[in-house]
């Protein structure tokens, strides 16, 4: 039902992204962090290194774009869900630069099992379902002058992706999550372990008001 909704309130148009379920886990109030920080400082995962572009539907770089960032660790567990963990991990808010460019380096997420100690859970095993969700990584995407989307990035190939337990797997948030041999990751860091590099492109359309205004292609 919540991804019914969200479908029918926020339709991918004109080539948008698509929007997905906001989930449980967010903590509204993550840190402010340049472009290329590494947003899962002392979380256990594999190192990617993330990067792309925000952009209009009409190709227009958006500059000054901001990404809410979130995901679990490489466990599967967000940081409210740990043990003893009072503050914020694997989180973070960063702005693209003029180009519409970002980066920013984490963890490649895996596959985790919704709570299941609730009515939820009780749903679930009713109807012979399991609780697990794909290995996703959330963002809210927004621009001035346009309409915010919330959305993941999904790990092509991952457990789960096609019986994703919310329904919330969308096949255009699917992404290529490429690997590395130790050597030099993309921002020049020395890593001594394998990492992940991964490139994706978020298309905003313009609020109402705003693409009433603009010019008819062509004229």
């Amino acid at each position: 039902m919540s991804m019914l909704v969200i479908t029918l309130n926020h339709p991918a148009d004109q080539g948008s992204v698509e929007s997905t379920v906001l989930g449980p886990f967010y903590w509204e109030g993550a840190p402010d962090l340049p472009l290329g920080s590494n947003l899962a400082e002392g979380v256990k995962g594999e190192p990617t290194f993330y990067s792309g572009r925000v952009l209009s539907v009409d190709g227009r770089p958006l500059e000054n774009a901001l990404l809410d960032i979130w995901s679990g660790n490489g466990e599967g567990n967000y940081d409210m869900q740990m043990p003893g963990e009072t503050g914020m991990k694997a989180r973070g808010r960063i702005r693209t630069d003029a180009e519409g460019r970002y980066c920013f380096r984490s963890i490649k997420p895996t596959f985790y099992p919704v709570p299941t100690d609730g009515p939820v859970g009780r749903m679930l095993l009713t109807m012979g379902r399991h609780p697990y969700r794909p290995g996703h990584i959330h963002m809210i995407v927004s621009a001035p002058e346009h309409v915010p989307v919330t959305t993941h990035l999904f790990v092509a190939g991952s457990q789960y992706l096609e019986s994703d337990t919310v329904f919330g797997m969308k096949e255009s948030l699917v992404a290529q999550f490429h690997r590395y041999p130790p050597g030099v990751a993309p921002n020049g860091e020395r890593m001594d372990t394998p990492f992940y590099t991964v490139n994706y492109d978020f298309r905003l359309r313009p609020e109402a008001r705003y693409a009433a205004a603009a010019p008819a292609s062509g004229a």
